[in-house]
């Protein structure tokens, strides 16, 4: 019976040792997880990790280059004089000596009608000219004799300048049987033919003066405030060809859908064959500056939304400098408002901000 209880307390012994034993352990993890204690461990290593932290960011050497600030439009080339050669008296077409697509000279001949009874009209009125002159002249020496009076002699007058004036419609009338190229050019379209009835006001061609050509295109508002007439201009046809110009109208109103000015310059064409309708660009240039080339990915805004760039000062700082783009170019883009040398931070610049002290190392890249 003595041996039971015995080996009974020893059980309970071993039981108590072992509960015993458990809580000791949960007591010690209790401690080491105590989130206060975890919590300000780690707060303070943050705050010494946060107090020590040095960014890093990549920067491209920089040297301000002159460029030259110029105003690009897009636009087209436009014909400064397109003229329908209408007829100024009726008549049947009898010749017509040249063909649509042809080079005219100032004075060519384009159509010629049909002379009819004009011929014996103009003879006609000039006989009766000259027998309304010798009337009159007639009638001013019987007046010195006091041999007429004076409403004769008015009426004589007035006889002699209806012969005047019918002599020079009937010269017209001939002269009009022949129209003429009022200025060498092109011969767009040719309406006219041999045999056609043409009434006064007819076409007889449409003729295109290819030396006043024009480039013309819209100016935004920013755009149209430094232009000014007489500027030089250089357009790039699609084509290839460039051509020189000065810039001869701007308009003082704006285009009421799209808010822009038209421009017109007038190209020099000698030795240049330019067509009416190709698109062209208009270069402007305005004057020359100092500018560094950069890549658009590199712009910031500031707090106020200005846009500008981020630089490494001698001190190893990020500074923030305005900028404004004066041209752009497929390499990149040309800004001024920057120091003539500079650091100009390539990666990282989204990571650090004014005044910040940073590690430097530099970008092989090749990106400006």
């Amino acid at each position: 019976m003595k041996k039971t209880y015995l080996v009974a307390g020893l059980i309970v012994a071993v039981m108590l040792l072992w509960m015993l034993s458990g809580v000791f352990k949960s007591k010690h993890h209790a401690n080491n997880d105590d989130p206060a204690t975890v919590s300000s461990h780690e707060t303070a290593g943050e705050s010494s990790t946060d107090s020590t932290r040095i960014n890093r960011v990549r920067t491209s050497h920089l040297v301000a280059q002159p460029q030259r600030v110029e105003i690009v439009l897009r636009g087209r080339t436009e014909a400064k004089r397109v003229v329908d050669i209408k007829a100024e008296t009726g008549g049947r077409v009898v010749a017509v000596p040249v063909e649509k697509g042809q080079q005219v000279k100032a004075g060519d001949v384009l159509c010629q009608l049909a002379e009819d009874s004009r011929r014996e009209q103009l003879s006609q009125a000039r006989a009766a000219f000259d027998k309304a002159s010798i009337d009159y002249d007639g009638a001013l020496r019987l007046k010195k004799d006091g041999l007429l009076s004076t409403t004769s002699i008015a009426a004589s007058k007035s006889a002699l300048e209806s012969a005047r004036a019918a002599l020079k419609v009937a010269e017209l009338d001939v002269e009009h049987l022949q129209m003429r190229a009022p200025f060498a050019g092109f011969v767009e379209d040719r309406p006219a033919e041999i045999g056609v009835l043409m009434d006064r006001g007819g076409i007889c061609v449409r003729l295109l003066d290819e030396a006043s050509l024009l480039a013309t295109g819209q100016a935004s508002e920013r755009e149209v405030a430094p232009l000014k007439l007489g500027q030089s201009v250089n357009v790039q046809l699609s084509n290839g060809d460039r051509v020189d110009g000065t810039i001869s109208f701007i308009s003082r109103t704006a285009d009421p859908q799209t808010r822009t000015y038209r421009v017109e310059a007038t190209l020099s064409t000698a030795g240049v064959s330019v067509r009416d309708g190709i698109t062209a660009q208009i270069t402007v240039p305005l004057q020359e500056v100092t500018a560094h080339r950069i890549t658009p990915a590199v712009l910031a805004l500031d707090d106020a939304g200005k846009v500008g760039v981020r630089i490494i000062n001698a001190q190893q700082r990020v500074e923030f400098h305005h900028v404004e783009v004066v041209r752009e170019t497929a390499e990149g883009i040309w800004v001024t408002g920057l120091p003539a040398e500079i650091n100009l931070i390539t990666v990282g610049q989204e990571m650090v901000a004014d005044g910040d002290k940073v590690e430097v190392s530099p970008d092989h890249s090749g990106t400006p």
